[in-house]
C-alpha cells in the first residue's frame, strides 16, 4: 500500500475500529472494564479516553501507544520536538484548539500532524479539505497536546499579536518582536484601540496566568526588557528598542495612579486586575537608574495564596510541631527568611487553622495582601502616622486573642509585640533573618532585654522555597559524585535521584511549582538559658540541633530522596550544617 494511502484515515479500516474495542483487543484493557467505562460514560458525559484514564484502569502513554500500533501510525513525543512557527499557522487555530492536535512539518504538499484522537475521522477530512495537504497523521498523549498549545499558542485564543494588531507596520518592525513571539503569549481581555494599552495588558495578564511573582521592566543604552518571575526565577518575556520605554511606563504609571511627570524620585502605587472569575492585586515600585526608570511589579493573586498548614510543605513531624506551637494560648511565634520566601502566606495557613467564632483575631500589615474572611485586618499608612506601632496599641484595646503582625521592622514594635505576648495574647510575626537561630538575637539586637526576650518566644520557623520537580519529564538518574557528598555531609545516600529533563508542561526547564523547606526552633530549657546569656545565633543553632530541630538543609535533603526537589535546588538557597560547626569549634 504507498505511504499515503496508509496514513489517510478516511482509507484505512483499522481505523474505523473503535477505542474500546482497539484497547480490548490489544490486552490493554478488559471487556468487563470497557463495560464498566462505557457505563460511566453515559453518566459523565466525557470521552470514552478520558473516563478510562481518570477512572484509572489505564494511562494515555497506554492508549496512544496502542493506537499507534494498531493504526500503524507514529507515536509522537512532543517534548522531543520544536515546531517552527511557520508550521502552526498550518492549521487555523480554533481547529487545534478544539480538537486537541498540532500540525508538526510540512514537506512539499505533505502535512504531517499529531492527534489525541486519530480515530477522528470527520476532523481529518475536514482539515485535508480546508488546507487542501495531504496529511501524514501521528498520535500524541492529550497532556502533551494540551501542554504544546498552551506552549505555542498561549493559554487561551488570543496571542499577543492582537495586542499590537492596531499598531502601524512600522512601529511593528521597531518593536522588534517575532511572529513566534507573538504567539507565545496571551491576553484575557477585550482589544483596544491604543496599542500600548494592549501591550502592557498582555504582559500582565500573561504574566499571570504563568502564575509569576513579579514582573520587571528595565532598560539599558538600547533597549528594554520584560522579565518575570515564574518559580523565583527570572525569565526575559520580551525585548524592545529604547522608543518604547516611556509608553510602557506612563501606561503603567497611570494604571497605578503615580505622578508620570515625577522621574527623578521612586514612586509606589497598587494596580487592581479584574480577571474572568476573581481580581488580583499589583503592588508598583518605580525606581529611577541611568538609564530611566525601572518598574518593578509584585503581583498577588489571592486565588493561589489561600494555602491550608497541609499545603505549605510541612512533613508530618513538623507539620504536627508548627499546629502545636499556633494552638499555644500565649507567646510570640515568629517566621524568618528572606522576601519572596512564603513568611507570610504560612502565617496566614496558620491563622487559617486556629481561627474559629469564640476567638478575636486581628492583624496589621503592611499592605494587607490576601483577605482572610472572620477576621480583622488592618492596613498600616505610616504618611498620616498609622504606623505598625500606634496600630498595635490600638488593638491592645480591642480585646484581641490573637495578633498577627506583618513584620517587626524596628524596637517599638517589637517591644509592643513582645508585651502583649506576655500579657496572654497570641502573636504572629515575621522577621528578616537567615535562620531561626538569629531571630532571638535580631530582636536583643533592637533593644529587647534578653530576659523579656526568653520569656515570650515560644518557637520560631525558618523558610526558603525550592523548586518542584516537573512530575511530566523528572526521571531516575544515577547521583553524581557532588551530589553525594552532599547527601553525606547530611548522613544520608543514594545511588539515585530524580533530576530535570524539561517538557512543555513545564517550558523546558525541568521544574513545575514550589514547595517550603524549615526548620522549626522550639525554645527549650537550654535555649532560654543561652538567650539570657546573650549567646551567639550559631551557638544557639547548635543547641537547637542537638535537641532534636532538623535544619533546612536536612529538610530540603529529605524532599530531594522523595524525589520532590534536586540537590542543586537546596544547595542554592541553605548552608550546610557543617557550617555552623566549623565556625564555633
Amino acid at each position: 500500500m504507498p505511504e499515503q494511502q496508509k496514513n489517510s484515515s478516511s482509507q484505512n479500516p483499522k481505523n474505523r475500529k473503535r477505542l474500546g474495542d482497539i484497547l480490548v483487543e490489544a490486552g490493554v484493557i478488559t471487556l468487563e472494564q470497557l463495560q464498566e467505562a462505557l457505563a460511566k460514560q453515559k453518566i459523565m458525559g466525557k470521552r470514552l479516553g478520558q473516563v478510562l484514564i481518570e477512572s484509572e484502569i489505564t494511562t494515555e502513554d497506554d492508549i496512544a501507544t496502542t493506537l499507534a500500533a494498531q493504526m500503524e501510525i507514529p507515536y509522537i513525543n512532543l517534548n522531543e520536538i520544536l515546531i517552527p512557527p511557520e508550521i502552526l499557522t498550518a492549521i487555523p487555530e480554533p481547529i487545534v484548539r478544539s480538537h486537541n492536535l498540532l500540525p508538526i512539518s510540512l514537506d512539499m504538499n505533505r502535512l504531517r500532524i499529531t492527534m489525541a484522537d486519530p480515530l477522528d475521522l470527520f476532523i481529518i477530512d475536514e482539515i485535508s479539505f480546508q488546507t487542501g495537504y495531504d496529511l501524514e497523521i501521528g498520535i500524541s498523549p492529550e497532556s502533551q497536546i494540551e501542554a504544546a498549545i498552551k506552549y505555542y499558542y498561549g493559554a487561551t485564543g488570543d496571542s499577543l499579536k492582537t495586542a499590537v494588531d492596531t499598531m502601524t507596520a512600522e512601529h511593528r518592525t521597531e518593536l522588534g518582536i517575532s511572529e513566534e513571539y507573538f504567539t507565545a503569549f496571551d491576553i484575557n481581555d477585550e482589544s483596544r484601540d491604543i496599542p500600548v494599552v494592549n501591550l502592557v495588558n498582555n504582559i500582565i495578564h500573561q504574566s499571570i496566568k504563568d502564575k509569576a511573582s513579579d514582573i520587571h521592566i528595565e532598560s539599558d543604552e538600547a533597549s528594554v526588557v520584560v522579565k518575570c518571575r515564574i518559580d523565583g526565577m527570572l525569565n526575559e518575556l520580551m525585548r524592545a528598542p529604547k522608543s518604547i520605554q516611556n509608553e510602557l511606563v506612563s501606561r503603567l504609571k497611570i494604571m497605578a495612579q503615580m505622578d508620570i511627570s515625577e522621574k527623578r524620585l521612586p514612586q509606589d502605587g497598587r494596580i487592581k486586575v479584574k480577571l474572568a472569575t476573581h481580581t488580583v492585586d499589583l503592588r508598583v515600585s518605580t525606581l529611577p537608574t541611568v538609564f530611566g526608570e525601572k518598574i518593578a511589579i509584585r503581583i498577588l493573586d489571592k486565588s493561589r495564596m489561600q494555602l491550608t498548614l497541609d499545603q505549605v510543605g510541612f512533613d508530618k513531624q513538623l507539620l504536627e510541631q508548627f499546629k502545636k506551637l499556633s494552638s499555644s494560648p500565649n507567646g510570640i511565634l515568629l517566621m524568618t527568611g528572606p522576601t519572596g520566601s512564603g513568611k507570610t502566606s504560612t502565617l496566614y495557613a496558620a491563622v487559617n487553622f486556629i481561627k474559629n467564632a469564640h476567638i478575636n483575631i486581628t492583624t496589621v500589615e503592611n499592605p494587607v495582601e490576601y483577605l482572610i474572611p472572620g477576621i480583622n485586618q488592618v492596613q498600616v499608612r505610616p504618611e498620616i502616622g498609622l504606623s505598625f506601632a500606634r496600630t498595635l496599641r490600638s488593638i491592645l484595646r480591642q480585646d484581641p486573642n490573637v495578633i498577627l503582625i506583618g513584620e517587626i521592622r524596628d524596637a517599638e514594635t517589637a517591644q509592643i509585640a513582645i508585651e502583649s505576648a506576655l500579657t496572654g495574647h497570641l502573636v504572629f510575626s515575621t522577621l528578616h533573618t537567615n535562620d531561626a537561630a538569629s531571630a532571638v538575637t535580631r530582636l536583643i539586637e533592637m533593644g529587647i532585654e534578653p530576659y523579656l526576650v526568653a520569656s515570650a518566644v515560644i518557637g520560631v520557623g525558618g523558610q526558603r522555597l525550592v523548586r518542584l520537580l516537573c512530575r511530566s519529564c523528572k526521571s531516575m538518574k544515577t547521583i553524581t559524585e557532588e551530589n553525594l557528598a552532599v547527601l553525606k555531609e547530611s548522613g544520608m545516600t543514594a545511588e539515585k535521584l530524580y533530576a530535570p529533563e524539561g517538557c512543555l508542561v513545564c517550558r523546558k526547564t525541568g521544574y513545575l511549582g514550589r514547595t517550603a523547606i524549615h526548620e522549626i526552633m522550639t525554645i527549650n530549657d537550654e535555649i532560654h538559658e543561652l538567650i539570657l546569656e546573650e549567646a551567639s545565633a550559631r551557638v544557639i543553632n547548635e543547641a537547637a540541633l542537638r535537641s532534636g530541630m532538623r535544619s533546612m538543609r536536612t529538610d530540603g535533603l529529605n524532599k530531594v530522596l522523595a524525589g520532590i526537589t534536586t540537590v542543586e535546588e537546596v544547595t542554592r538557597i541553605t548552608r550546610s550544617d557543617s557550617h555552623y560547626k566549623k565556625r564555633n569549634s
